[in-house]
């Protein structure tokens, strides 16, 4: 096979730059695969592909060949690294996948295995990796993680390489029910009343108790939700099952809605104004860090604050005081500032001891450690490759730059 007609039309489509400009880049590759007198080899990886690739990349801003074209390419095998521990579930969708892909496609399975071959990865499921793995994947185009969070990705690494990077949501149904069992246990004195009992110490009528011994409903209460992802959503229905007003807030404007909120503002202050129920959902980016400080837990005073995001979305300090001196009616938190290093299994969740003060609902982090999204999660991932290996590009693609 000639390589005239397959590279002249897919880089004119791949450039996404004007017609002139695609055009110039087509002849110029033509022109050097003319001068060099290439032929393609049945193992392309080894021959001409893989040095048109590394040429191509430096009349490219050395970004990796675009899968679009190696999808054409006959007898290319893309090379797909599932660097994950291999279990029942995994192995079962990696399985249909390999079926559904058949000779298209070689599948690493394992983190021993993908690691070893990961700068020959065309793509690679991963959990979190150091930064010189991703430096040595030079032929790295696609990067699929297991989950939602983005953060540890070295971001500007791969944005600079064009690797497209997806991610999925499978957790979401569980964290947004964990953000609600927090509310709930508060507002309900779930905790309180159950270390009482354990203790034989009893509340209410039964012991002529009175209104100190009153919980409070949910029902109707004033809620925002800070992000309107797929957590987010998820949570504004939960809450909206207890007939609460549910207000969305998103950082960027002129996006649709989703319906599952009374109304969704860009505004923060308004947003959090005469909330009785303020849920953390957003992701951490520059632009999120702090976002919530001492200002926003005021204009929120007497509210139940819930994260179920990232830690550093709300200010340590301030979290602390604000729920010390009574701003804050409470918090439940599942997402902290610092965590159990090298092994360890005990530590303190903040530089502040948050974990003493009586009203607060402490979570360690588990919000999607449940077995249903742990299924679900793998499922999307194995059917973001499976769309990305046959049509160049799935869903739940991650923008690099916001970092979601």
């Amino acid at each position: 096979m000639g390589v005239t007609a397959v590279f002249g039309v897919e880089l004119g489509l791949d450039t996404h730059e004007p017609s002139n400009r695609a055009h110039d880049t087509a002849i110029r590759v033509l022109v050097f695969f003319t001068i060099c007198s290439f032929q393609v080899y049945s193992d392309v990886r080894n021959g001409l592909l893989f040095n048109f690739g590394n040429a191509y990349g430096k009349l490219n801003n050395d970004k990796p060949l675009s899968f679009q074209v190696l999808c054409h390419m006959e007898g290319y095998i893309v090379r797909i690294g599932f660097c994950v521990p291999m279990n029942g579930i995994w192995t079962s969708g990696v399985d249909a996948l390999e079926r559904t892909l058949s000779s298209r496609a070689e599948i690493i399975r394992g983190v021993d295995a993908s690691l070893a071959a990961f700068s020959s990865l065309d793509a690679v499921v991963a959990n979190p990796l150091d930064r010189s793995y991703y430096e040595s994947a030079k032929a790295l185009k696609a990067l699929f993680v297991p989950f939602v969070g983005v953060n540890h990705l070295p971001a500007d690494l791969l944005q600079s390489r064009g690797v497209a990077v997806y991610n999925c949501h499978g957790n979401a149904e569980a964290v947004a029910e964990r953000a609600l069992a927090m509310t709930l246990a508060f507002f309900g004195r779930v905790i309180e009343y159950h270390n009482d009992m354990h203790m034989l110490k009893w509340h209410g009528f039964w012991v002529h108790k009175g209104r100190e011994d009153f919980w409070h409903s949910i029902f109707r209460k004033r809620c925002t939700v800070l992000g309107v992802g797929a957590i987010g959503q998820m949570t504004a229905r939960l809450f909206k099952a207890f007939d609460c007003h549910v207000t969305g807030y998103r950082r960027r404007q002129g996006l649709e809605s989703p319906g599952v909120f009374d109304s969704v503002t860009i505004d923060l202050s308004s947003a959090l104004e005469g909330a009785e129920i303020v849920i953390v959902t957003l992701p951490l980016t520059d632009a999120t860090r702090r976002l919530v400080g001492r200002v926003q837990m005021e204009a929120m005073r007497g509210a139940f604050l819930v994260n179920v995001g990232r830690g550093d979305v709300v200010d340590e300090e301030a979290l602390y005081n604000s729920l010390k001196d009574g701003t804050l009616a409470g918090a439940g938190i599942d997402v902290w500032y610092t965590y159990p290093q090298n092994g360890a299994t005990t530590g303190a969740p903040s530089r502040f001891p948050v974990h003493e003060l009586p009203n607060v609902v402490l979570s360690p982090h588990v919000g999607g450690s449940t077995a249903e999204s742990g299924e679900m999660n793998i499922r999307q991932t194995v059917e973001n490759v499976e769309h990305w290996a046959l049509n160049g590009d799935s869903v739940n693609r991650v923008d690099l730059s916001a970092l979601y």
